[in-house]
């Protein structure tokens, strides 16, 4: 019968070092005091300007967003000047433009470029499909 040989907790190098294995002060490396310090801040300061970095484009793109909402908050404001506009001529003032009451919305709107869209219904299906059967 074969036996293994006993292992010590110095021949396991997950029991002697800490968890992750990369201890600087117990590397192999042999670094004095002042390499371990300069080492530990350029580590800080990679991690800082990472942050830094993050916290800045998250502000840009919040100022962005926030732009493109304000413009679009203008522009309806602008739109809607133009509709109480319109909707305060008379009858005749209207026609003269060629326009009636119903198509201000349109109008407006259509000079800005924006088209209303409309939903297309489903074709209608008749409830009762005998009738090809009767005729």
């Amino acid at each position: 019968m074969m036996t293994q040989p006993i292992r010590t907790v110095n021949n396991l190098s997950s029991e002697t070092s800490p968890a992750g294995g990369n201890d600087i002060a117990k590397s192999s490396l042999p670094l004095s005091f002042e390499e371990r310090r300069l080492l530990d801040l350029r580590a800080r300061y990679a991690r800082a300007e990472v942050l830094a970095n993050a916290l800045g484009d998250m502000i840009l793109s919040l100022r962005r967003t926030f732009g493109r909402l304000t413009a679009a908050i203008k522009e309806n404001y602008k739109l809607r000047a133009a509709e109480t506009q319109l909707n305060r001529m008379t009858d005749r003032e209207l026609a003269d433009l060629g326009l009636c009451r119903a198509d201000i919305a349109f109008a407006v709107r259509e000079t800005q470029g924006l088209r209303p869209q409309f939903d297309v219904a489903d074709p209608v299906t008749t409830v009762n499909q005998d009738w090809r059967r009767a005729a």
